[in-house]
């Protein structure tokens, strides 16, 4: 028992010591790399850190060095001393600073005496701008070079502006001109308005580039003429050249995804034209496909359009500018989510359309009744109905609602044998049933657009309480006329029932009459109902 509680000990404190020496490696921190400027010039950068002198220490001590062998020599000779520490840069016989193997970027090529070499080219043009610093009739001379190229930059700018404005009162005229006489000769109808709009945009742009680029030569040379501020010029100008040559180099790399997008484009236009053509035939009837109908085949059509599209976007999206950058994910995600949040609506729409499209409920040019909505089918959209009425109104039903809808479609059978349309009337028990069809006949017969194949016919749809319930039904030929053919045949109705005497009323019971209402056998066939 003892023996295993001193191995546990013991294993605990290896444990324990472990972990306190990997914490204390842990603990230490590589010391930053530290870049030695004078003048605003970067001459060298330290990594290393040598006798425990951190690289900001040596960057430190470095530059007073310097600074202290400039005031003693500021015509010296530099040079670079091999060492077995490194490499010794002097100036004449001052010792400045060391390179030692560790301030070496060995990942960017440089080896130890490349970065010596660099160090004492920047040493040498800071001593040659100092020099330039130490002479007040030259700084006299740079301070009037400055004020001259800012005078010329003003005038320059000045003249630009002056310059556009003038043009830009020209070309307002020329515009003038030249709309109204392409308008006048291509019967168009052109927006001056519209087009100056888009004019002055474009100036607005190029004049601010033009300012800006007065501007950017101005500052850098202005920033060039003083040794102090030379090296802002020189990252200024390393800068904006760089960023222009990135845009360039962009634009090249991105010329073959380009090059495919635009094939792409130009098969996806081919197959949707060759779609278009073969399915405007099946449209019209002049081709018969098995697997679709004439009368879905514009849908089928947009559909497929559609598709073709969609997919062609798919392959050209990996080859567009950018589109491997998180920014451009970032944004295709926001774009889907927002039109999936606010699509939902528009999906049901679209499916709707499709059920109404191929279900065959409707079809172009059928005279239907939608609710309170009648008149003749002018467009079947993926997302509405338009119906045209007899009043000269175009209603848009959508399809979502017209699937909930009770449909009445006049025209779907109306080519075998016409459509059926009805007229009831309510007459009192006083008139011979007999005498009351006879009448409806003789007005069906009058009326013009009624079919007599089939012949019309007289139902006596209810027994009410107070009078018999007639429903007289005629076959009409053409649906559209249905409200004008009703209209003629409700006057031969009044006519024939004013000819023969009978009222057209619809009796409420009151009180018993004196004499009991009914019709004698002998007056069972008054004209013009005929014994059989």
């Amino acid at each position: 028992m003892i023996r295993l509680l001193s191995r546990y000990l013991l294993v605990t404190l290896l444990a324990l010591c472990t972990g306190l020496a990997l914490g204390a490696e842990a603990g230490k921190t590589v010391a930053p790399p530290a870049q030695l400027q004078l003048y605003n010039r970067p001459i060298v950068t330290f990594h290393a850190t040598l006798l425990s002198y951190t690289p900001t220490e040596r960057a430190a001590a470095a530059r007073e060095r310097v600074l202290r062998a400039l005031e003693r020599s500021p015509h010296g000779t530099l040079s670079a001393v091999t060492l077995a520490e490194g490499v010794m840069l002097r100036l004449d016989e001052q010792n400045l600073f060391l390179i030692a193997e560790g301030d070496a970027n060995t990942l960017a090529g440089l080896s130890q005496a490349d970065v010596a070499q660099n160090a004492r080219e920047a040493l040498a043009t800071v001593m040659s701008e100092r020099l330039e610093l130490g002479s007040a009739a030259q700084l006299l001379a740079l301070l009037l070079k400055a004020c001259a190229a800012t005078a010329a930059m003003l005038l320059a700018g000045w003249a630009f502006l002056r310059a556009r404005r003038v043009g830009m009162v020209v070309l307002h005229r020329w515009l003038n001109h030249s709309i109204a006489t392409l308008a006048a000769w291509k019967r168009l109808r052109i927006s001056m308005r519209a087009v100056w709009r888009g004019i002055r945009a474009l100036e607005r742009g190029l004049g601010s580039l033009v300012l800006l680029f007065l501007l950017y030569v101005w500052a850098s040379y202005v920033l060039w003429l003083f040794p102090y501020t030379r090296a802002w010029s020189e990252q200024l100008n390393h800068t904006v050249f760089g960023f222009l040559g990135q845009i360039a180099l962009s634009m090249i790399g991105a010329l073959p995804g380009l090059g495919v997008v635009v094939l792409i484009v130009m098969l996806t236009r081919f197959a949707v034209r060759l779609l278009h053509l073969l399915l405007a035939r099946v449209e019209n009837g002049q081709l018969v496909v098995p697997f679709i109908d004439r009368d879905t085949a514009s849908t089928t059509r947009r559909l497929l359009t559609v598709a073709c599209w969609l997919f062609a976007i798919a392959m050209i999206y990996p080859y567009l500018p950018g589109a491997n950058t998180e920014a451009f994910k970032g944004l295709s995600v926001m774009v889907g989510l927002m039109v999936s949040l606010g699509a939902s609506s528009v999906v049901g729409q679209f499916a709707a359309g499709l059920i109404l499209v191929y279900s065959k409920s409707l079809k172009h040019h059928e005279y239907v009744q939608i609710g309170d909505v009648e008149g003749t089918v002018a467009e079947i959209g993926l997302f509405a109905t338009k119906i045209h009425t007899n009043l000269r109104e175009v209603v848009s039903i959508p399809n979502s609602l017209l699937v909930g809808q009770t449909v009445k479609n006049y025209s779907r059978l109306a080519s075998g044998g016409g459509v059926i349309t009805t007229v009831n009337v309510t007459i009192g028990y006083d008139a011979p049933w007999r005498q009351v069809q006879a009448m409806l006949l003789e007005a069906a017969e009058g009326t013009r657009g009624v079919r007599r194949d089939p012949k019309p016919y007289v139902y006596q749809t209810a027994l009410s309480d107070y009078y018999v319930e007639y429903s007289l039904r005629v076959a009409v030929d053409d649906p559209r006329r249905r409200l004008e053919i009703l209209n003629e045949l409700h006057g031969h109705v009044q006519d024939v029932f004013n000819h023969y005497g009978v009222q057209i009323m619809s009796p409420h019971y009151m009180a018993d009459p004196d004499q009991p209402k009914v019709v004698a056998p002998r007056d069972w066939y008054p004209a013009p109902a005929k014994q059989p």
